[in-house]
C-alpha cells in the first residue's frame, strides 16, 4: 500500500490500529517541522530530536484523544512543544518570578516596531535573543515564532494568564533594549 498518496485522516485510522507503516509515514511528513520548533527551544540537537520522537510516542499512544476539531499537525505539535519545554527546563534552571517582580522594572505596553524589525541585520535578532533569559526566550519564541497566544503559553508552561502577558511584554522590552 502507497502511505505517500494518502490523505492525514486515513493514516490516522491506520494509525490508531497500530500500523507501523502508517505511523512512520506521519513521522515522516512531520518530524522535519517539528525539529525545528523543538530547536528553537532546547537549542540542542540530540535534545531536539529526543522531543520529537518523544512527543510522536505520546501522540501515538494518545491518538484517540485527537478529536478532528483543527488540524493534526497543530495538535502534533502542541504535544512536541511541551516536551522540548520539558526537556528545556529539566536541563535549565529558569530565573524565578520573585526575582524578575523585584529586579525589573518596565513598561507594559511597548511593542516591537516594524521600523526596529526592518533595520536588524542578520544575526542581530538572535543575537539579542541569546543575551535574554532562558524565560524571556521561550515565551518570545512561543509567542512570535511557533504563534502561540497568550492562554496557550500560560497552559503550556503553568503559568496564570497574567504572568504570561506580564512576561511577555518584558520579555519584548528587554530584545528591545537588546537592539538599540
Amino acid at each position: 500500500m502507497n502511505y505517500k498518496k494518502k490523505h492525514i485522516n486515513a493514516l490516522i485510522l491506520d494509525c490508531k490500529k497500530e500500523d507501523q507503516q502508517a505511523q512512520m509515514e506521519l513521522y515522516q511528513r512531520f518530524s522535519q517541522s517539528l525539529y525545528y520548533s523543538a530547536y528553537r527551544i532546547v537549542k540542542n540537537a540530540d535534545d531536539a530530536l529526543d522531543a520529537v520522537q518523544e512527543g510522536f510516542i505520546t501522540a501515538f499512544q494518545k491518538l484517540d484523544q485527537y478529536q478532528g476539531a483543527g488540524s493534526f499537525e497543530g495538535w502534533l505539535h502542541k504535544i512536541v512543544v511541551r516536551k522540548s519545554i520539558k526537556y528545556h527546563q529539566n536541563n535549565k534552571h529558569f530565573v524565578s518570578d520573585d526575582f524578575l517582580e523585584n529586579q525589573i522594572e518596565l513598561s507594559e505596553n511597548q511593542e516591537l516596531t516594524e521600523e526596529c524589525a526592518h533595520r536588524l541585520e542578520k544575526g542581530q535578532l538572535e543575537n539579542a535573543l541569546q543575551k535574554l533569559s532562558e524565560r524571556y526566550q521561550i515565551i518570545l519564541k512561543l509567542y512570535y515564532l511557533e504563534g502561540y497566544d497568550h492562554q496557550e503559553i500560560s497552559e503550556i508552561m503553568n503559568w496564570s494568564y497574567a504572568n504570561c502577558r506580564t512576561t511577555l511584554s518584558r520579555a519584548r522590552e528587554q530584545l528591545k533594549k537588546q537592539l538599540i
